[in-house]
């Protein structure tokens, strides 16, 4: 009756009711070709597409390049052996250089006219910059119309998970007050693996993950947040500079953390039938060396140089290049509320 209903547009819509027995419902939208169930994701990352000899048994990898896969997947193509049920230490593969990857895999990036309908033609100070980070986050227009799609850290439009749903509101105040988040992933307790929002792996699984944020913050707030983070053992951190384009600066070189310099901390595990327990995605420090040159660099290649040499714009992008440091929180303690965003309250008060 409904198909013919349908067919025939004697009705726009059903409007089926459940009465709290949903299966009859399922099947009847099934049977209508109107059910549709989004595949359970095998990992919490984005795994290689191909039938790759060796990656076709990787597990694990460092939580940095989540929004930059094929950038993970070209600076690590050379390895013998790619991680499998444990990251280890991550000291004796190298890591491609960056060149190449700009040269053969960002294609697709917008073309400099839409980066500068999206990050503005021309930025008067830094709550510019503020704005489109929120804009990303909240998908409204901006001042000229128009959605940011994309920040220089994503390799596709809008590519963040449908987890950053649950702290929506808390990365759009950090952005607002200027601490610019570029990853994150809250706290999970036992969700079940089929979950729509954190659930991955087999079915009758639980997955579990720490509450983690990366983000660049200007020098003078990091040494603030260093000192805050003394009261908070339960947090693993580390906060690392860039070198500076003018050497004149003579600024300081910081590499501040409380993380054991080559052990690994997992973040995302997930418990499932038959299986030994799962851990895809670590917090590694010496990789964290590593993405810290990638995650720089695309505050110039990916925004800085779209503006003319010397101009206002380019400065302000510059200078958050020149003074910001990049930082990884990790909440170890994924039973509680994460205190994540508390700690970075203190840390920007007056």
């Amino acid at each position: 009756m409904c198909r013919r209903l349908l067919d025939h547009k004697t009705a726009p819509s059903i409007h089926l009711y459940t009465m709290n027995r949903e299966g009859s419902c399922r099947e009847i939208l099934m049977a209508l070709g109107l059910w549709q169930k989004e595949p359970i994701r095998s990992l919490p990352w984005i795994p290689h597409g191909g039938h790759h000899p060796l990656r076709c048994k990787e597990d694990v990898r460092p939580i940095y390049w989540t929004a930059r896969p094929k950038s993970y997947i070209f600076r690590t193509k050379d390895w013998d052996e790619y991680p499998n049920g444990r990251w280890g230490n991550s000291s004796s593969p190298a890591f491609n250089d960056l060149q190449e990857y700009y040269m053969f895999y960002l294609k697709g990036l917008p073309k400099k006219e839409e980066m500068l309908q999206m990050y503005s033609s021309e930025l008067s100070s830094i709550d510019d910059v503020k704005n489109v980070f929120v804009n990303f986050l909240t998908r409204t227009q901006n001042k000229n119309g128009v959605q940011v799609t994309r920040l220089p850290w994503s390799e596709q439009d809008y590519d963040t998970s449908a987890e950053t749903n649950l702290i929506k509101d808390q990365l759009i105040w950090c952005n607002a007050n200027g601490i610019f988040t570029i990853n994150s992933q809250p706290s999970v307790n036992g969700a079940p693996s089929t979950d729509p929002l954190v659930g991955w792996g087999k079915p009758g699984g639980y997955c579990y993950q720490k509450a983690y944020l990366e983000f660049f913050i200007s020098n003078e707030r990091a040494a603030k947040l260093k000192e805050i983070l003394k009261d908070y053992s339960i947090i693993n951190y580390h906060i690392i500079n860039q070198k500076v384009r003018d050497k004149s600066l003579n600024l300081e070189t910081i590499d501040w953390s409380n993380i054991e310099p080559t052990t690994p901390i997992a973040v995302t595990w997930g418990v499932f039938p038959g299986c030994e327990i799962a851990q895809p995605t670590v917090v590694d420090p010496l990789s964290f060396r590593v993405w810290k040159n990638e995650a720089y660099d695309a505050w110039i290649n990916g925004w800085a140089n779209i503006y003319p040499s010397g101009s206002k714009s380019r400065k302000i992008i510059e200078n958050i290049h020149d003074n910001y440091c990049l930082v990884t929180l990790v909440d170890n303690d994924y039973v509680k509320a994460s205190v994540l965003f508390e700690v970075l309250e203190k840390a920007i008060a007056e």
